[in-house]
């Protein structure tokens, strides 16, 4: 799996950059970084869609790799819930929900919410 999440219920905006006037541009196009020895690259397409490869070091096999796709909605100009379903023979089909902030060319990822366990920090290429 690639980020394992719980949706939170609520958000609060603060700042007028978080409005929901924003279409969420500035996300399209492709992102990627590593943590450690696991890397991802994201592909956000203007229809609201997006696909993900996740590469990573097993230790019996080498490198691994993992691919699929997602759906995306913006909650504001600079934040987002990227949505992944899919299936793996251990636990069956799940959803993922997972929580990103742009800010400049850098897009942090989170497996919580906003703030909560940074997972990777994404360059856009």
């Amino acid at each position: 799996m690639m980020i394992v999440a719980v949706m939170s219920a609520g958000f609060v905006a603060c700042s007028g950059d978080d409005d929901d006037s924003g279409s969420g541009s500035g996300v399209i196009g492709t992102w990627s970084g590593q943590e450690g020895k696991r890397y991802l690259t994201l592909v956000f397409k203007s229809d609201g869609t997006g696909t993900y490869t996740y590469r990573y070091k097993d230790s019996y096999s080498g490198y691994e790799s993992d691919r699929g796709t997602f759906s995306y909605e913006m909650e504001g100009k600079l934040k987002g819930v990227i949505t992944v379903r899919d299936y793996d023979s251990y636990s069956g089909y799940y959803t993922e929900y997972i929580y990103f902030e742009m800010e400049g060319k850098n897009l942090f990822l989170y497996e919580h919410y906003y703030g909560d366990d940074l997972e990777y920090i994404l360059t856009k290429e």
